[in-house]
């Protein structure tokens, strides 16, 4: 999603320069008044209801593991995902648990996590080596299906939305309500 967003932005724009953050939720809206960061594409914190937002899109997950995995199949079900080993995602860097874990607790089940990661860019390599499995961000993964076996998980019904976020300081800053519509526009659709 990125590569192409920020090649769009280019065309539009051909010296707009554009610098990428890893996001550290916790710091967000710190930096979004502080002025470090000017937007961000992100699940809004509902305790940061300050911040403006706008509505991109609703995400849904996929389970993914290396071309061929033995035992991918299994995750199409809450007691044959949890017996699979999983690596996740932990933004803060080094959790062992998500949402998901409270999904699967309220369903009887607890999952093997055996790997924690701070990014979802990482998840594909990881994988791709091993027998681990992993849920990851189904349009994260749209151009790269190829490279990976993937299964949707039908009793996984959690959904999540990802907005595009910025701070009131900058909501009346023309290049930036222009840069705005234009990722709404790309993003969006």
């Amino acid at each position: 999603m990125v590569a192409p967003l920020i090649v769009a932005l280019r065309e539009k724009a051909s010296k707009i320069r554009l610098a990428l953050h890893r996001l550290a939720p916790a710091r967000l809206a710190r930096q979004l008044t502080d002025g470090d960061v000017d937007l961000a594409i992100a699940t809004p914190d509902p305790g940061q209801a300050h911040l403006r937002t706008r509505h991109l899109f609703e995400e849904s997950y996929i389970l993914i593991g290396r071309p061929g995995h033995p035992r991918i199949e299994e995750g199409t079900t809450a007691s044959g995902f949890a017996r699979l080993e999983q690596a996740i995602v932990s933004p803060l860097g080094g959790g062992f648990s998500t949402p998901v874990d409270a999904t699967l607790q309220a369903l009887g089940h607890s999952r093997a996590i055996v790997a924690s990661a701070a990014s979802f860019l990482v998840i594909p390599d990881i994988v791709a080596s091993s027998d681990f499995v992993a849920l990851v961000p189904r349009r994260l993964m749209q151009d790269r299906l190829s490279e990976v076996a993937w299964i949707d998980v039908p009793w996984l019904s959690e959904r999540f939305q990802v907005e595009l976020i910025w701070h009131e300081r900058t909501h009346g800053h023309r290049g930036l309500q222009w840069i705005r519509e234009r990722i709404h526009d790309l993003v969006a659709r």
